[in-house]
Parts: structure tokens; C-alpha cells; sequence
């Protein structure tokens, strides 16, 4: 069985989102090569990650039944990246007998090309449009909203990575019958390997700097701290997605005078982020819409306790005063509250951390993810055979 697998997939963790998800489910499938072999599954990883238009294949050692095809997007992408997809697969057509396409472009061209295929969907495009300021990311979230429509009714599974997933796309697609499975993302090992070293009062929000994932939000709740005389320190790294929302935070951040509590240093170095994980008390965001946030499952694999919103695919992940604490994005003082009573109470930090620990462990390891993904090509590979 030949399976084309599509994402966007790097040889170093970079970064989280849809990209660590792929990192750390090659991770699985390497751990889950014997299997590979057993059960003749041959996964080619298609990947615009590369640096020329000239595709490059790779295999690695001691992992024949993986190979790597990397080559550049075809900007701009929102447009063409169905044509990257289809153009990239056509030399593989007599081989593929099921395509699994992270993007929903490579679900489209699975699609157009009469292929089997599945989709792993990472978020809502028509509720996260409407958080967008960009003009071209609206447009994108809006074409990937067609695309979705598209390819929903074509699908021979979708993969949804939280139980909200097939609650929202029952809502949003009326009518519509489309066979869900859910298998939730995968974590690398090395977050498990983390060891918890807390420096007094730090707090973590990282996330790309953009309206949806709301800071303004959490600079109004650290507000509420100073004002209270609570010492922290909160570090909120990630890429700047939204400049102009960015002039805002800083704007409020001076107002408030928070220049010495709150850091924006942008993107970080990988290990510079695990360090930050081994520190922080407390992983809190404020985000206003998410389907099953990796830095939810990054935090509780290192044992760090979690503040979160009660939206979207978040209380699948986090148990109420179990693993963390679910709290209201819109309402400051509620976040706020949550922070004092962590950063008051370190027995319940351990606690908590050790239940997000052991909850990780259970649900989110890469060889446990990986390994139900390659059940379910068994069973579609069973019934392409048999029809």
C-alpha cells in the first residue's frame, strides 16, 4: 500500500502548529517502521519545505519504507497550491492508493485527481476568518472555506484531531454526511523529557502575535496583577502575524506600565522555547478561537499547569481543576483570578502538572498516534482491495 502523505514537514522542530504536528508524527512513523514493513505501507511525505522549484527525494537510512519529497510553494500560495499538489503528484499516480493530505490543498488535489483520500483538519477556515485583519488571510481563510466544501463531500475519511472538529463541521456543512474519525495530534518525546525548573512568577503565552490568538486579552488581565502588587514576569514568544495588532499590545502594555513584566521577543530558537516550558508556573492563553492548541499539549507533556479558554476543542484537553483552569478570553478579571490562584498555590501547580503529565502520556505520545493512523489506512486499504 502506497500512501501519499502531505504536510509540511521540516528534519528540525522549528516550530509548533500544523508543522510540529508533522515533525512529530514522522517521529511516530519511525518509531512505527517495523510495522511499516510488516504490512508492505509504503509513506511518501510530500513537503513544501524545500528550497527549489526541482523537486528533491530523500531516503533515509534505516527507514526505507519512508521517503521525502521537498520542494518550494508556488506563490501565492492561497491561489496555487492545488496546482503545486497535483503537479507534484502526477509522476506518482500509478502508485498512489491513498492520499492523506494535512492542507486542504492537498486534499483538493487528491480529490481532483480521483485519488483516495483523507484529511487531517486543523481549523475551522470560516470561524477563523472572521478573526483575520489581513485582506489576503481573509481571502485565503475563504478559499480554503470552498475548498473544504469541496472536498467534504469527496472524502473517504476526515480525521479530526478533537471531538469539536465533527461538532463544527455538522454545524457548519448542514446536512452534509461525512465519515469522521478522531485521532488527536501527536508530541514529540521531547517534551516529556522536559524537567521543571520554575523561576518565580514566569508565566508563557506562545503563540503567533495576531488578533485571533488575543495577548491584548492577557496584557488586561496582567493589569489586573500589578495593580494588585503580584510579581511575574510573562514571556509571550512567537511570530509577528499582525503588525498593526502588535503597535496596539505595545501601545497597551506602556499604558498600563508593564515595559518590565511583559517580554514580546518574537520568534525563538527551539531549545530556547523547551527552557521556557521547564520554567514557567503557569502556560496561560487567552485565544478567541483554536481547535486542539499544540502549546495545550506541549504544556501539560512538560507538567505545566494550564489556563485556557472554555472555547472550541480546549475542554477537550483540559480538565477543570484537574490539569488546569478553563476561563472566559473576553473577560480579564476571570484570567486573572486563575493566575493568582497558581502563581499562590505551588502544591497545586505539582499537582497539576503531574495530571497533565500522566494525562500526555496516555493520550498524546507520537508511537500511540501514529500507530491508530496506521490502523485506519489498514482498514481503507481493506476496503479500496475490496471495492
Amino acid at each position: 500500500m502506497h500512501v501519499t502523505l502531505i504536510f509540511v514537514y521540516s528534519k528540525e522542530r522549528v516550530t509548533g502548529g500544523p508543522e510540529g504536528v508533522a515533525f512529530d508524527t514522522v517521529e511516530g512513523l519511525k518509531k512505527n517502521h517495523a510495522r511499516l514493513v510488516d504490512n508492505d505501507i509504503h509513506v511518501h511525505i510530500m513537503s513544501a519545505a524545500g528550497n527549489t522549484a526541482r523537486s528533491r527525494v530523500e531516503v533515509e537510512r534505516d527507514y526505507e519504507n519512508l521517503t521525502f519529497e521537498y520542494f518550494n510553494r508556488m506563490v501565492p500560495s492561497a491561489l496555487l497550491a492545488d496546482l503545486n499538489y497535483v503537479s507534484r503528484m502526477r509522476k506518482w499516480r500509478e502508485k498512489i492508493d491513498l492520499v492523506h493530505s494535512h492542507p486542504i490543498s492537498g486534499a483538493m488535489a487528491g480529490c481532483i485527481m480521483g485519488k483516495p483520500t483523507m484529511l487531517t483538519l486543523h481549523g475551522m477556515y470560516w470561524k477563523e476568518g472572521t478573526l483575520a485583519s489581513n485582506p489576503y488571510t481573509r481571502l485565503s481563510y475563504e478559499l480554503n472555506t470552498r475548498r473544504f466544501g469541496y472536498v467534504s463531500q469527496k472524502l473517504v475519511k476526515l480525521i479530526a484531531i478533537s471531538p469539536y472538529v465533527i461538532d463544527e463541521v455538522e454545524r457548519f456543512y448542514k446536512n452534509k454526511e461525512i465519515t469522521s474519525e478522531v485521532i488527536e495530534n501527536p508530541i514529540a518525546d521531547v517534551f516529556f523529557s522536559v524537567r521543571k525548573e520554575e523561576s518565580d512568577g514566569l508565566l508563557l503565552y506562545p503563540a503567533g502575535i495576531s488578533r485571533r490568538k488575543n495577548q491584548m486579552g492577557l496584557v488586561r488581565a496582567l493589569a489586573i496583577l500589578k495593580n494588585e502588587g503580584i510579581p511575574f514576569h510573562c514571556v509571550m514568544p512567537g511570530s509577528f502575524v499582525d503588525s498593526d495588532y502588535l503597535v496596539e499590545i505595545r501601545r497597551e502594555i506602556d499604558k498600563c506600565g508593564l515595559e518590565k513584566e511583559i517580554s514580546i521577543p518574537g520568534p525563538i530558537a527551539f531549545p530556547d522555547l523547551l527552557k521556557l516550558y521547564a520554567q514557567a508556573e503557569v502556560m496561560v492563553m487567552t485565544t478567541l478561537q483554536e481547535t486542539a492548541p499544540m502549546v495545550i499539549s506541549e504544556a501539560m507533556a512538560t507538567g505545566t499547569p494550564v489556563i485556557a479558554p472554555r472555547i472550541s476543542g480546549i475542554p477537550f484537553m483540559v480538565s477543570e481543576g484537574e490539569t488546569g483552569l478553563l476561563t472566559d478570553p473576553g473577560r480579564p478579571e476571570e484570567t486573572a483570578q486563575h493566575l493568582v490562584r497558581l502563581l499562590d498555590d505551588p502544591g497545586l501547580r505539582r499537582d497539576m502538572g503531574r495530571a497533565s503529565k500522566r494525562v500526555a502520556e496516555s493520550r498524546w505520545r507520537n508511537d500511540l498516534i501514529v500507530g491508530k493512523l496506521l490502523d485506519l489506512y489498514l482498514e481503507i486499504g481493506a476496503q479500496i482491495r475490496s471495492s
